[in-house]
């Protein structure tokens, strides 16, 4: 594989994120730099970058003289992820149902049929990205603090991540979660903004209980 672009250390991360995420890479897993560089035919300092950008992405770790390995997924990050980030998106959509103005929110609200549309496909993966780039939208556009946007964006990646175990965990729950995103679409437009945030709340509640379930079976096997 050769990728050859401006911002090369972020496409080789791209690149390893997603592979990551979908678990082709196992918790645990070393990667091992020389043969990563020979896959990916890049040079060893940009694949260094793209590590030094996965480790601040809670992906993988790099330990002095052990080079870079996977993170693993335990209960302890799950609930940890789950519980700070939703405060920061629920703070999100609290600001987003106060703030929007026409012309912000209804691409955004054209997702919601298209999510509709995976689920009934029965395409987990194709919802996956949908509700992802709603959320990259979203925080791009009413976050509104560099602060805020930073941490969502270095959290997002490993978000991904765990919905992907909770996707594979049990798909029945899509439709459980497409009823919080379309109340959480009406509470934004109504500007009821607290309810939103409890919405947001709601989902990632539901989400983290299937990523504690898909953990608690793994351990148990």
């Amino acid at each position: 594989m050769s990728l050859k672009a401006v911002s090369l250390s972020e496409q080789i991360a791209e690149h390893l994120s997603e592979r990551i995420v979908r678990g082709d890479l196992a918790p645990g897993e070393k990667l091992p730099e020389a043969e990563l560089a020979k896959e990916l035919d890049v040079s060893t300092n940009s694949l260094r970058e793209a590590f030094r950008l996965l480790e601040k992405r809670h992906l993988i770790r790099l330990q002095p003289r052990r080079g870079a390995r996977v993170c693993e997924v335990t209960e302890s990050e799950v609930r940890d992820l789950y519980n700070f980030l939703f405060l920061l998106l629920s703070h999100l959509a609290a600001q987003a149902a106060r703030d929007w103005k026409p012309g912000e929110i209804e691409d955004l609200a054209m997702m919601l049929p298209e999510l509709e549309r995976h689920y009934r496909n029965a395409d987990m993966p194709g919802a996956h990205q949908v509700a992802f780039r709603f959320v990259e939208m979203a925080t791009a556009r009413f976050a509104r603090n560099r602060y805020l946007a930073d941490d969502i964006e270095d959290l997002v990646p490993l978000l991904k991540r765990f919905s992907f175990i909770a996707l594979q965990e049990d798909t029945t729950e899509f439709d459980m979660s497409l009823k919080i995103f379309q109340r959480l679409l009406e509470n934004v437009l109504a500007r009821n903004a607290e309810q939103a945030a409890a919405d947001i709340r709601e989902y990632g509640d539901n989400q983290c209980r299937l990523v504690l379930r898909a953990i608690a079976k793994r351990d148990a096997a």
